[in-house]
């Protein structure tokens, strides 16, 4: 993957993450899928082989894909993706800003084949370590939500080769049934699977259940 530049990269997520509060008032549910993220991130990395330039811009992308819903719900995605790209305030390299735009704008929605996203560069960006990258943040936002209370994760992988599994217990404390059909939307776990040939398994526990487990 091309170079980031992430010197200080405490600063540089301090910066998102304030940028992202002004416009939408909270960053709640940016840090929990952030930290849902670094944890997939982490469980997989046998399988990805990435290292820490990607992990932390999985996290940078945690943090601002959701910032178009400062202009509503309906295409914020590619609404967010002007706005990395376009905003003067963020102290962003060129590269770096194109990387969270390129996560951002397909977080969410169909993911276009390689080269064919209108905005990465063929001779600047790793395409194949970017899906993997979407992949990862996909799959993380689902397994959280704006509009149900935060879930109870543990996870874990298992398996090699075709067998691969990536299992996620979700430990929640209302409707179960409501929560399957929030958290449980397999198309944002396509694009993972094929990048890591896993298979995303979710099983489902109430949240007082998952306490007594663990």
């Amino acid at each position: 993957m091309a170079r980031l530049g992430l010197a200080g990269p405490q600063n540089k997520e301090a910066m998102l993450r304030d940028w992202v509060r002004r416009r939408l008032g909270s960053v709640d549910h940016e840090l929990r899928v952030a930290r849902v993220a670094r944890t997939l991130f982490g469980l997989s990395r046998r399988w990805h082989g990435l290292g820490a330039a990607e992990s932390r811009l999985l996290a940078l992308a945690a943090l601002v894909h959701d910032v178009g819903r400062a202009g509503g719900e309906n295409k914020h995605e590619q609404r967010g993706a002007r706005m990395i790209l376009e905003s003067r305030w963020l102290a962003l390299e060129t590269v770096e800003r194109r990387h969270l735009a390129y996560l951002t704008r397909y977080h969410k929605g169909r993911v276009p084949e390689v080269w064919r996203d209108g905005i990465l560069d063929r001779d600047e960006d790793d395409a194949v370590a970017l899906r993997i990258v979407l992949g990862l943040l996909r799959a993380a936002d689902s397994l959280d939500s704006r509009s149900l209370g935060a879930p109870q994760l543990v996870m874990g992988v298992r398996g090699g080769g075709r067998g691969r599994r990536l299992l996620a217990i979700n430990g929640y404390g209302g409707d179960i049934a409501e929560a399957e059909v929030v958290y449980g939307r397999r198309k944002k776990f396509r694009l993972l699977e094929e990048a890591l040939a896993c298979r995303v398994e979710i099983a489902w526990c109430g949240a007082k259940s998952l306490a007594l487990a663990s």
